[in-house]
């Protein structure tokens, strides 16, 4: 074991004097350049050319070279890719704009909200995520209360104009009172939701672990 861990240890060892090496390397040889075209850059201004075309060319290719090194020198000071010369293209927005129907704590309006959403490409999964949308309230209001469970949405089912979505209930943590008559305010909520949004749909039943007509609260 402890030969095993010596050996581990050497060849890290050799690994890093031969990292550092090349490091070492590339300092010089990038010192040296340096000096060099500082030095013929320094040589140039204090021996122009005659020509004034060619002497503004000159000067304008050594105030290039400089820039260029320095460009260079940052990118590698802070680990910036020298070509990312451009910035990144900013990501678009491909969220969906869409109305989401809430019902009031009262349980008897219903409140619209239009909002920019990520909508899944497939139908049950857009009606999944308007069940979580409907049930979390408003935005703009705290009407959690009227959904007084968490709703887990099992199974959804089309059939011609109809969406049948079967749920099982969890536990909110905490006291969640209850409002008379909420139920029926989130189906209708729910309802208009799914009907705004998929107008092939105009009717929305919901079940409890497959049994109907049974009032989820």
């Amino acid at each position: 074991m402890l030969m095993k861990n010596k050996i581990s240890f050497d060849t890290m060892v050799a690994a890093y004097k031969n990292a550092l090496a090349k490091a070492l390397m590339l300092y010089r040889t990038c010192s040296e350049n340096c000096r060099r075209y500082f030095a013929m850059f320094a040589e140039l201004l204090a021996n122009p050319p005659a020509d004034t075309k060619k002497r503004y060319r000159t000067l304008l290719l050594g105030l290039s070279i400089v820039c260029i090194v320095d460009y260079v020198a940052i990118s590698i000071l802070t680990d910036k890719n020298i070509f990312d010369i451009y910035p990144s293209v900013p990501a678009l927005d491909t969220r969906d704009t869409i109305d989401i129907y809430v019902a009031d704590l009262d349980a008897k309006s219903i409140l619209k909200e239009t909002r920019k959403v990520s909508l899944p490409a497939d139908n049950e999964g857009k009606v999944r995520r308007f069940v979580k949308l409907v049930a979390e309230g408003s935005e703009f209001e705290n009407t959690r209360a009227i959904v007084p469970v968490d709703i887990v949405v099992r199974y959804v089912w089309f059939y011609d104009n109809v969406c049948v979505i079967d749920c099982e209930l969890g536990v909110i943590e905490g006291q969640v009172p209850y409002i008379p008559d909420s139920f029926n305010a989130f189906n209708k909520a729910l309802e208009q939701t799914i009907s705004r949004n998929m107008p092939s749909i105009t009717k929305v039943v919901l079940l409890e672990h497959g049994v109907y007509g049974k009032n989820l609260w």
